[in-house]
């Protein structure tokens, strides 16, 4: 099958703005790439408006000018509020695919990926701290373990697995990394101090199958795990093979598996469970303050900054 990989020259903004901002969105996203070449069949960047940006599985646009303009944008924004500066990178790609990596080093020789971190750690040395979710099915995220581990204090690693099944995984996420390669991310990033989230998402399965998965990866040294099931294709046609629109969207979400993921928390010194913070309306263009329940992220853990409703 033949792949198209683009390097964009055109500018444009290195960071979205989210609408809503709850335990599935965070202030903003950023992807350093259109499009993505694993071709999982449960993905829904093969739908509309997604596949009109990039063939999807065969086509990829990488956004080789955006460490600048992220170094921009993050100076601009240094006046937010803490909670507000947290940042999802490749929620609508991935990051490391290893064909983006070596048309980037053969034609430009540069490192994308490692750009973009560097710009978040220079700002967080300088002051303007913000966290990052790197989200990922593959294992060359080991390529920056070093410098990933010396910002230990402001990442996560949330990576997806759907399954310990190698079979069932390749069947489901094209040409991923096995499942036994992430494992060792997670193995390999928490022996280092790196705070790894598992993104059982969408899972295909019940409640105790999800329960498994989850026991097994805390105990490679996971710290976080997050589930949701499918909930825009068909599961029976997913396992043959076949993308069929379920009838019907509905959100099913074991939320009592969850480990610092969004789960509701009581400040015990204080006795309170809510927080009152500034907080944008949906286009970002007034802010006012609201009360927010205190949520567990997991951010206490990595750092002493104050995240307002954030744990």
């Amino acid at each position: 099958m033949a792949q198209r990989i683009i390097i964009q020259d055109k500018v444009g903004s290195a960071l979205t703005k989210q609408e809503s901002i709850d335990t599935s969105n965070y202030p903003f996203t950023l992807n350093t790439t259109i499009g993505c070449l694993f071709g999982c069949n449960y993905c829904y960047l093969q739908e509309f408006p997604f596949n009109k940006l990039a063939e999807f599985g065969k086509e990829i646009i990488i956004k080789a000018w955006l460490p600048d303009k992220l170094d921009q944008e993050l100076g601009n924004l240094r006046w937010l509020p803490q909670h507000l500066k947290r940042v999802q990178v490749n929620s609508a790609t991935e990051g490391y695919l290893p064909q983006a990596i070596r048309v980037m080093d053969d034609q430009l020789g540069r490192d994308l990926m490692k750009e973009v971190l560097e710009v978040f750690q220079r700002h967080w040395l300088n002051g303007n701290k913000w966290m990052i979710h790197i989200v990922t099915k593959s294992h060359l995220i080991l390529n920056h373990l070093e410098l990933i581990a010396s910002m230990k204090e402001q990442v996560q690693i949330e990576l997806t697995i759907t399954s310990l099944d190698e079979t069932r995984a390749r069947s489901l996420e094209g040409t991923a990394s096995s499942v036994g390669k992430r494992k060792q991310v997670i193995q390999k990033f928490s022996s280092r101090g790196v705070f790894v989230r598992v993104m059982c998402m969408p899972f295909i399965g019940t409640e105790d199958e999800a329960l498994k998965l989850r026991d097994a990866l805390l105990k490679l040294g996971a710290q976080g795990f997050k589930h949701k099931a499918m909930n825009y294709w068909d599961e029976d046609e997913i396992l043959k093979g076949e993308t069929v629109k379920a009838k019907g969207k509905v959100d099913i979400i074991f939320k009592s598996l969850h480990v610092k993921s969004g789960e509701e928390v009581q400040d015990v010194e204080n006795g309170v469970n809510t927080a009152v913070v500034v907080m944008p309306d949906a286009k970002w263009d007034s802010y006012s303050e609201l009360e927010m329940k205190m949520v567990d992220w997991g951010y206490s853990e990595l750092n002493n900054e104050d995240w307002g409703y954030i744990k």
